[in-house]
């Protein structure tokens, strides 16, 4: 019989009966049960659910999502007030939209799937499964083998001391397990007058996501006070410390990391964390491994109790993707690996003797990801504990701390080397966040939902509303590049003069001249790079601009929060009404204010390193995969911290809540265009940064055409996976524009164009690479 892990429910095998014949029992010490309730929530009046209780959006992978008809809401029960208020504040205009919890929630509420994720490897229930899976095999061919060959060798060195022939058998037996561990037990096999009480009963404390991943087995067995009774008063202990710990602690540490590291594999990392940290330490001479039925026989051979110390059954459990540690994602705290990493290596190797600049560009932007999400986590958990209007303040100064932080280093950095690409790489980030806000966000979101639930409904107010700040918004940015078209000068590459003879009238022949130019642009100098139009014209428009839309975002707060927030969300705020007369429970958030905001600040400063280092070598990067600065920008940069708000939309859209999804991404767009583009133009303004706020004729129409394309999908108020599908494939095809679009010659990396008070000027005249021509030749 298999058996495999079960939470809450610490186990022993007592063999020690009257007529010694009987087979071991296993034994619970504590019982607990968990019932699930699962309700069907009907919504006949609108995108915003009528509730009976409070608003929560829960995960439904965690509790399962009751589907009544295509339109049901992903509403259930919030539990604290916290909760509630972080809900609240998700359907209101330029707050953060944030799935996860902010708040502790005991294991007993949870799924049992989720409760499996936190419970201790010795704890174990009996299943009928085979243990011979892909999985399994697959672990014992990449770890399995080569940790069994290490206890082998320790193990003839400890036998060759003679003294250490016991540990030298312990090493044996734990070769035989780990090479094949599975459904095999780890116990400790005692006398009845060693176990005390602690073994009887399990601590009546309840658990919480918040509890250690690796956590110790003190509170369910009497093991960890058997190792220090015992292991410093035997002799044979310190050669064992010498001879045998050191090789087999490297072993388990590294595979201990990478099992840690893969996720999936995580309870493969608790029991090699046990072996490291107890099991070790025990006598050897009592710590066996076997199957059940061996076990049996063992203990009753003895005459003594077995307590179970390690058992598993697989080696992967897809579902630890759910686990949280500090309320925060497993995935993204192991991303951190990658935060070290890249600071060790980019701070340590400035010429890039060890390490190629890509590979320090990749690290960077992998360390950007999870230090994002922090940033999110701790902009909520303060908004979650404060007033609406400290949380809109906050929102709109910290919403886009990350970009800001991207685009100032950047610049910096473009300035120092006066080099245009940089300017052309913040301006491609600030576009590409932009459109992928408008198309990526909700399209993805319409595709999940639509996939799952055939058709949603969102709030077509609050989409309205929304539509029509991203046309002020876009407006503002991009009218000093619409201004610069149209009264700029022409710049092209190359121009030929053509002699062209016409056909002979009244015998005589007209010759004309024109001019053949290949790869013409507007341009902002003129012949001797005269920058007038720009200071006298172009610049003070773009004051101007930077001035209004902070503006315009306001009136949008104002009349979004304040004067007509019943009519956007009318259902909504009815129903959360509702909610507040029958209150809610008192609950401890998992990061205080102090907490949350000395993670924000924290994880600011580390962008900061990060983006230093990415910008070191971005040239690098370029030259070596013949990648733009204008992909890179759209693409990578700008999406790399949108990641987290795109993991949210989808969380949202399969819970049939789509509208959060598509505001994630309106939001966002809106605050870069009348927040972010202000704050850069202020920056620009106290420290020249030479930052010219005229875009690239692509980024201009990809953008406006991008919310044409999402105005017009938000027209019914209703989505489904073919609208998402559209949005995505547009999105696609704005990438490859940009993939495959021609670089110019003046923002080439490699070119070394100096950028000093001029937009673009010539290194070498003698050299140039165009031959500038007024717009009327």
């Amino acid at each position: 019989m298999d058996f495999v892990s079960s939470p809450s429910v610490p186990m022993s095998v007592d063999t020690n009966s009257s007529n010694g014949d009987s087979i071991p029992d296993v034994v619970g010490h504590s019982e607990t049960s968990v019932h699930r309730v699962r309700r069907s929530v009907q919504n006949d009046d609108g995108p915003y659910k009528r509730l009976s209780t409070s608003l929560k959006i829960d995960s439904a992978s965690d509790f399962g999502s009751g589907r009544a008809d295509d339109e049901a809401r992903g509403f259930t029960q919030s539990e604290n007030d916290i909760e509630s208020n972080k809900i609240h504040q998700n359907y209101l205009f330029g707050f953060k939209k944030w799935k996860s919890h902010v708040t502790t929630r005991p294991l007993s509420t949870r799924s049992e799937i989720v409760q499996s994720l936190y419970a201790d490897i010795s704890e174990v229930k009996e299943i009928n499964v085979s243990t011979c899976g892909f999985w399994n095999v697959l672990y014992a061919v990449l770890f399995g083998w080569w940790v069994a060959v290490v206890y082998c060798v320790v193990g003839g060195l400890m036998y060759a001391t003679v003294i250490g022939k016991d540990y030298a058998f312990f090493c044996f037996r734990m070769a035989h397990y780990f090479l094949w561990p599975f459904g095999k037990f780890v116990y400790l096999v005692k006398d009845d007058t060693e176990v005390t009480s602690a073994k009887v009963s399990a601590s009546n404390s309840q658990e919480t996501e918040t509890s250690r991943l690796l956590k110790d087995s003190s509170d369910s067995n009497t093991s960890d006070v058997y190792v220090c009774e015992g292991f410093w008063g035997r002799g044979v202990s310190y050669v064992w410390l010498i001879l045998g710990l050191p090789l087999i602690v490297i072993t388990h540490i590294v595979v201990m990391s990478v099992t840690w590291l893969l996720v999936i594999s995580i309870g493969m990392s608790k029991v090699h964390w046990r072996t490291l940290r107890q099991i070790l330490y025990l006598p050897p001479n009592e710590v066996k491994t076997g199957d059940s039925f061996v076990m049996d026989l063992d203990t009753r051979r003895r005459k003594k109790k077995g307590e179970i110390l390690m058992y598993t059954h697989n080696a992967v459990n897809l579902y630890y993707y759910k686990y949280t540690v500090d309320g925060m994602n497993i995935i993204f705290v192991n991303l951190l690996f990658f935060v070290i990493l890249s600071l060790i290596l980019g701070y340590t190797d400035h010429e890039n003797k060890h390490y190629s600049g890509v590979t320090k560009v990749i690290l960077g932007i992998l360390a950007i990801v999870p230090l994002t999400y922090y940033i999110g986590m701790a902009i909520i958990c303060i908004s979650a504990q404060s007033s609406y209007a400290l949380g809109a303040v906050l929102n709109a100064t910290c919403g886009t701390v990350v970009e800001m932080i991207l685009s100032v280093v950047v610049l910096n950095k473009g300035n120092q080397s006066g080099s245009a690409c940089y300017v052309e790489l913040v301006k491609s980030n600030l576009a590409g966040t932009i459109i992928g806000s408008i198309l990526l966000i909700p399209g993805l979101c319409m595709i999940l939902g639509g996939i799952k639930f055939h058709s949603q409904r969102f709030n077509h107010a609050s989409a309205g509303i929304s539509s029509l700040l991203l046309f002020v918004a876009v407006s503002g940015v991009f009218a000093p590049t619409l201004f610069a078209r149209m009264f700029g000068d022409l710049e092209c590459q190359k121009c030929e003069s053509i002699i062209s003879n016409s056909t002979p009238t009244m015998n005589q022949s007209v010759e004309s001249y024109y001019l053949h130019c290949t790869r013409c642009q507007s341009d902002l100098s003129g012949l001797d790079g005269d920058m007038s139009l720009y200071n006298l014209h172009i610049k003070p428009l773009v004051y101007a601009s930077a001035i209004l839309l902070p503006i315009a975002y306001i009136v949008g707060m104002i009349f979004s929060l304040k004067t007509h927030a019943a009519q956007i969300n009318a259902d909504y705020m009815r129903s959360l009404e509702e909610a507040n007369h029958e209150g809610h429970q008192h609950s401890v958030p998992m990061w205080s204010r102090l907490k949350s905001l000395t993670i924000l600040l924290c994880s600011a400063t580390l962008i900061a390193f990060c983006a230093e280092l990415v910008s070191d070598n971005i040239k690098s990067f370029f030259k070596s995969s013949g990648i733009s600065e204008y992909f890179v920008g759209i693409l990578v940069i700008a999406m790399v911290t949108e990641l987290p708000e795109i993991i949210n939309g989808a969380q949202f859209s399969l819970e049939n809540n789509v509208n959060l999804g598509i505001e994630i991404g309106t939001n966002t767009a809106i605050q870069v265009c009348m927040i972010q583009v202000p704050i850069l133009v202020l920056i620009d303004l106290i420290y020249p940064f030479n930052l010219v706020m005229v875009f690239n004729d692509v980024h201009l129409y990809a953008v406006i055409f991008s919310v044409v394309v999402i105005n017009y999908t938000f027209q019914d108020g209703k989505s489904d996976y073919f609208q998402g599908s559209a949005l995505f494939i547009i999105y696609i095809v704005i990438l490859c524009m940009y993939y495959f679009m021609p670089i110019p010659e003046q923002v080439k990396p490699d070119l070394g164009i100096l950028y000093l008070g001029r937009f673009c000027a010539a290194l070498d005249r003698s050299c140039a690479v165009g031959t500038r021509y007024c717009a009327n030749i």
